[in-house]
């Protein structure tokens, strides 16, 4: 385990120092929009884009492009969540957020600008491919992305938190999966993909991904369970309990365990990252 962290560690710091040179901070705006990204996180979804490319091919910019994209994808997300028609929330990770610094509506420019920028750094990348192949590749990799975040996702997964009409355990799943699950899926997938990984493999992918992406969804549950319980909010572990919910977690990761290791690339990572996730404490 400690070689694996040693990797995330070292992926973690590729990512921030590409993300340091996508602003280059020359006006206020563009130290707003840095701003959104400097204030921490754990860069998962990049690092999971990129694992899935080296599970085929070497690491290359095309491949730090992407995980780029989606980490501004993710981000931009983040900084719409805090505005006050959503969560309405001025701070994030203990730090002023885009919205509590600058205000509503710099916020919502700054949202807008990271997925634009995702978009056109995934357009680039694309442009300057020649292989027919490796361009077909890029082309789905970034559908991929785009349709893990908009209406078939995580936009529309917000759209559902927002109407607040859960009653039941099939709502929070779906709301869950579209919200979070399927932008985590699509790290994966799409960096996969970006490598020409062959349909057998992003079937069992896809499976490995639902899974985590859920796991990830039910120890957040257990985490908050005391404030949920004070809130009387509708999550798994407030309707299941939480020994049934620790129950479910070990099902979906022996599940994920045999995904993985059907695939033809090289999977230790995606092993591992089983293990990493079964010790996450926030």
């Amino acid at each position: 385990m400690e070689k694996f962290l040693s990797l995330i560690k070292k992926d973690k710091q590729i990512i921030e120092d590409r993300l340091n040179l996508v602003y280059k901070n020359e006006n206020e705006f563009e130290k707003m929009c840095a701003y959104s990204f400097s204030v921490g996180g754990k860069r998962i979804r990049a690092i999971l884009l990129l694992e899935a490319y080296k599970s085929y091919k070497e690491v290359c910019d095309l491949a730090l492009d992407f995980s780029i994209a989606i980490e501004l994808i993710h981000n931009y997300s983040l900084v719409h969540d805090d505005l006050p028609e959503m969560d309405d929330d001025k701070f994030r990770r203990g730090v002023l957020s885009v919205y509590g610094k600058f205000g509503q509506s710099n916020a919502v420019l700054v949202g807008d600008e990271l997925l634009n920028n995702a978009n056109l750094i995934m357009v680039k990348a694309i442009k300057s491919l020649e292989n027919i192949d490796e361009i077909k590749n890029a082309l789905s990799s970034s559908e991929i992305i785009l349709n893990s975040s908009g209406i078939n996702g995580m936009i529309y997964g917000q759209f559902l938190d927002l109407e607040n009409k859960i009653e039941s355990l099939n709502d929070i799943e779906i709301i869950n999966s579209l919200k979070t699950g399927e932008l985590f899926k699509a790290s994966i997938l799409a960096g996969a993909k970006l490598a020409g990984a062959g349909d057998k493999d992003l079937i069992c992918l896809e499976n490995y991904a639902k899974s985590l992406g859920l796991v990830f969804q039910l120890q957040d549950d257990l985490f908050d369970f005391d404030e949920d319980i004070r809130l009387n909010k509708k999550t798994f572990a407030t309707i299941l309990g939480k020994t049934e919910v620790e129950e479910k977690i070990e099902k979906l990761n022996k599940f994920a365990f045999e995904e993985i290791n059907k695939i033809s690339g090289k999977k230790e990572f995606f092993v591992n990252f089983i293990d990493f996730m079964k010790k996450r404490t926030y």
